[in-house]
């Protein structure tokens, strides 16, 4: 098998947990990902294929892995964009504490996502977009400490990509989309200053 040719399918055989043939194990040694016979986490495994050029179906390949998991994925895309990644922050505000899932810094934006290894949806979402922009409209002063331009996203499991009363709700395949846009999405969506 030719490496780079047959790494969507070693890295998915390794994802799924269907069994790694001896050329998929070799391919991903050769590529790094694995060493001795040993894996990198999946989420890594995913993001580095991606970005050696690996054609995956990010949505399904995403549907094995735990909610901790596709958390670390969206990490990994982040920070491939130059985003500074923070995941679980707690913050007090209001008397109330608050839990974010990711943070994602730049110089002048901080993306506050939501993140959702859900596979159902439909007005769900527009509840789950409406309770995160309350949270973060209730500490986008403490929030802004961090960049001057706070974002509220819904990064999903599905493939639902849609502004949901100004919050982006995206699935995990349209992330990279949205990070390439977002300056031009102008009053589309909701940016605390």
């Amino acid at each position: 098998m030719e490496c780079r040719a047959g790494l969507a399918r070693a890295v998915e055989s390794a994802v799924l947990g269907v069994g790694l043939s001896q050329d998929e194990l070799a391919c991903l040694e050769e590529l790094g990902l694995a060493r001795g016979g040993l894996l990198h986490p999946k989420p890594y495994l995913i993001y580095k294929a991606l970005e050696l050029g690996a054609r995956i179906d990010l949505a399904k390949i995403s549907r094995a892995l735990s909610w901790r998991e596709f958390e670390e994925m969206v990490e990994y895309v982040l920070e491939g964009w130059g985003f500074s990644v923070q995941r679980g922050l707690r913050i007090e505000c209001g008397g109330r504490l608050f839990e974010f899932d990711v943070l994602a810094k730049s110089k002048d934006k901080l993306i506050v996502a939501e993140v959702k290894h859900w596979k159902y949806g439909g007005s769900k979402w527009g509840e789950i977009a409406r309770a995160h922009l309350k949270k973060t409209a209730a500490c986008a002063g403490k929030l802004r400490g961090l960049a001057p331009k706070v974002i509220p996203v819904v990064v999903t499991l599905t493939s639902t990509d849609a502004v949901i009363g100004g919050v982006p709700v995206i699935s995990i395949s349209s992330l990279n989309g949205l990070l390439a846009g977002l300056d031009d999405l102008g009053d589309e969506i909701i940016v605390f200053t």
